[in-house]
């Protein structure tokens, strides 16, 4: 019996590891499938953004600020819906900035996208460019602001502005906004550059004031990844709020222009 009970004690312990085999087995086909279904996803999204820059209309507009008006206007306009996808076809068109007010490239003498040319494109943009020749009155109101998409670039923008007055940095490296609101009360300024981010910031705390505004220049540098600031994720929300919200009205009013560079 003692033979017995031992032939039983190894037949246990056979079915067991048989047992334990099959769960293993099983726990790996879970993992497999699992991953599978992980990846499907990611495969499916790869998919989609490869199609969708296939079938963009603007994928071989290298250039954007060398386009013509209308070019440019439904440029823009197709950005628009990219990075405000919730809005409504209504509130779309509320934040829609009129065509007749985009400066007209075309018509701009020096058509290079270099610092170098900046400060004659702000002047070919304004509609009062010999404001710049006067002393500034107004504490934190500029005439001008030039928006881009990192604070590097808005330095090295800012260097370039220098030849047409004081220029106010409105961006977040290295300066919070308490120091640029008292910057902005204590020293009245034709010019202003920035991100969207921080310039937004400072219209909706009321340190910024767009009641002389008349020209927004938006930087078309592309970053690394060949995004604008109209198609860099990391920007073009805060930049399409704030030109829709700010910009639009003034330029249906006519008192204000928008400007590729």
């Amino acid at each position: 019996s003692g033979d017995a009970l031992e032939d039983d004690f190894y037949l246990e312990e056979t079915v067991d590891e048989s047992i334990e085999a099959t769960v293993e087995s099983n726990d790996e086909s879970l993992r497999g499938t699992k991953r599978k279904a992980d990846e499907e996803p990611t495969k499916k999204k790869k998919k989609q953004k490869k199609q969708k820059a296939k079938n963009d209309p603007y994928r071989t507009l290298d250039h954007v600020f060398k386009a013509d008006r209308s070019t440019q206007f439904s440029y823009v306009q197709d950005r628009q819906r990219s990075a405000l996808p919730k809005l409504s076809a209504v509130e779309l068109e509320e934040q829609e900035l009129p065509e007749e007010q985009f400066v007209d490239n075309m018509q701009f003498k020096q058509p290079e996208h270099t610092l170098d040319t900046l400060p004659n494109y702000i002047k070919f943009g304004m509609l009062h460019h010999k404001k710049l020749d006067k002393k500034p009155q107004d504490p934190a109101s500029p005439e001008v602001l030039v928006i881009t998409h990192a604070a590097m670039r808005a330095a090295d923008l800012s260097r370039a502005m220098k030849p047409l007055g004081k220029v106010a940095k409105l961006f977040a490296k290295h300066m919070k906004i308490s120091e640029q609101a008292e910057f902005l009360q204590k020293d009245p300024v034709h010019l202003g550059v920035g991100t969207p981010n921080r310039i937004k910031a400072l219209v909706e705390q009321d340190h910024l004031k767009l009641d002389n505004l008349e020209l927004v220049v938006v930087d078309t540098e592309r970053n690394a990844k060949r995004f604008t600031a109209f198609e860099n994720d990391a920007v073009r929300a805060d930049l399409y709020n704030f030109l829709g919200t700010y910009l639009a009205p003034r330029m249906r009013e006519k008192k204000a222009r928008l400007g590729l560079f």
